[in-house]
């Protein structure tokens, strides 16, 4: 009896859980694509360019999804069992709370287990995959369209100009093309009466057919302006081809070297080995630092700034590594400085004040450098955090989402929806608050990162000992009750 009971909760949550999680993606899916709609129109990318763009776009997005549709879900399911008394029929048989929440509970367990798996292989790999192509995909050039009457650059020091263009044959007429390429002359000018322009199927050269033009380059333009001379040649053509490069890396993926070492690339292993060695290079610039700070002595050199004799001052000539800690108490600085001249004081002043200033922009400088080491390595340890913040999320919306939805005992996409929204956006809030805090090393991440989870465990907790001791109930009375002072308002408005 029991199995059957567990049967059914399952199949009651896996068709709602699986429609809904594909509806998040699908929705986070399309936040992406107009966040970067920019980057996609007018390249003239392939279809299988924008399929694999999004493939890999809709993977990333699963961290955000699985949670709320596990949330969700599980409201919808238990609402739905308490809507149609199941789960008061269950607990009159006396079956408690507790048990009938265990089988989706290892079930959830189960898909905690897989989305850290996901998040730790998978994810690391996928980010690269879709953080290189997007990036091929924004540094691809647009199909060129050069329009009568303006200056179109294909690319830098290269301008064109036609000034009739049909769209249907890409035929041009009066052409002009300014090349400044080459760097060792002036410049170089091509005019055509007729051509044709059109790309190469690898998008890798844009290629111009002229007919009937001139060719001008100046020669030796530097070498010969102060004696008033320029040098240049000029050709006449019937005919000439002139292949221009668009983009030399294309669509493939070399850039993903730019890519393969950053974070949220990395597993929870290389994140560690990473991570080590970041605080091993820290520890060595700190001890450069302070290096270099106590190399601004007094006592530097063979001889002091102040050029004193032998005779006024005893360690004048001194090396530093031959002073000890005894010899610097015996050196009364005070009734050395009241022995000098007032030049020689205003000299010892300036030189303090001038290794102050410059000791202080020194440290400051130092300190934004080792402040920014410290958040690189905040980022990292964000990850390594975030991978499990991922599996337990999923168990504890579970946990919360079971008994509220025993508790409101309704079912559908209505009220579930709304109170599932609520709570998913109270914890993304406290998690993106706390997560900007901690990238600052304001917050250690093991406080920072779980601090939504910390928030959210007590509510559980409250939930689950409230709807398993059935103190607090929500009675269908409620909500027709709510609808009809709802609808009484209505009519007086």
């Amino acid at each position: 009896m029991l199995k059957k009971i567990h049967k059914h909760i399952i199949k009651s949550f896996l068709g709602p859980w699986l429609a809904i999680f594909l509806i998040c993606v699908f929705l986070l899916l399309l936040q992406f694509l107009w966040k970067y709609i920019d980057d996609l129109v007018g390249k003239g990318l392939e279809w299988q360019v924008i399929v694999e763009l999004l493939f890999y776009a809709s993977l990333t997005l699963i961290p955000l999804a699985l949670p709320l549709s596990i949330l969700l879900a599980t409201i919808m399911t238990y609402g739905n069992l308490g809507e149609k008394n199941e789960l008061f029929a269950m607990k009159s048989g006396g079956i408690s709370l507790y048990r009938i929440m265990y089988p989706l509970f290892f079930l959830n367990l189960l898909i905690s287990i897989v989305a850290f798996s996901f998040s730790n292989n998978l994810l690391p790999y996928t980010n690269l995959k879709m953080r290189t192509l997007l990036y091929n995909i924004q540094q691809q050039r647009p199909e060129i369209n050069l329009q009568s009457g303006i200056f179109t650059q294909p690319v830098s020091d290269l301008s064109i100009k036609v000034e009739r263009k049909k769209r249907k044959t890409n035929n041009l007429e009066d052409i002009l093309i300014y090349d400044h390429r080459n760097k060792k002359q002036s410049t170089s000018i091509t005019t055509a009466k007729q051509g044709s322009i059109h790309i190469t199927e690898d998008k890798a050269f844009l290629i111009l057919d002229l007919q009937d033009g001139n060719r001008y380059e100046d020669l030796d333009f530097n070498k010969n302006i102060n004696n008033n001379k320029y040098p240049h040649q000029s050709a006449s053509f019937k005919s000439q081809t002139a292949y221009i490069e668009l983009d030399a890396l294309g669509m493939d993926q070399a850039n993903e070297d730019l890519f393969k070492n950053s974070f949220d690339m990395l597993n929870n292993k290389q994140l560690i080995v990473t991570i080590d060695s970041l605080k091993e290079s820290l520890n060595k610039r700190k001890n450069d630092i302070y290096f270099n700070i106590s190399e601004y002595s007094l006592f530097k050199g063979k001889h002091t700034w102040l050029n004193m004799n032998e005779d006024e001052l005893e360690i004048a000539n001194t090396e530093v590594d031959e002073l000890s800690i005894t010899d610097l108490k015996n050196i009364h600085v005070d009734s050395i400085f009241n022995d000098l001249n007032l030049a020689q004081k205003n000299k010892v002043l300036d030189f303090g004040l001038n290794y102050a200033s410059s000791t202080k922009l020194y440290v400051e400088l130092t300190k934004d450098e080792l402040d920014g080491y410290k958040r690189y390595i905040a980022r990292h340890r964000i990850e390594w955090h975030r991978k499990y913040v991922l599996a337990i999320a999923c168990v504890l919306f579970y946990l919360i989402g079971a008994p509220l939805g025993a508790i409101i005992r309704k079912g559908g996409f209505g009220l579930p929806v709304i109170v599932s929204v609520f709570l998913f956006l109270i914890y993304y809030v406290i998690s993106i608050t706390f997560e900007k805090t901690t990238r600052e090393a304001v917050f250690e991440p093991i406080l920072g990162m779980w601090m939504s989870t910390y928030v959210l465990i007590p509510l559980a907790g409250f939930l689950i000992y409230k709807a398993a001791t059935d103190s607090m109930r929500i009675s269908t009375h409620f909500y027709s009750n709510l609808k009809s002072k709802f609808k009484r308002k209505t009519k007086r408005t």
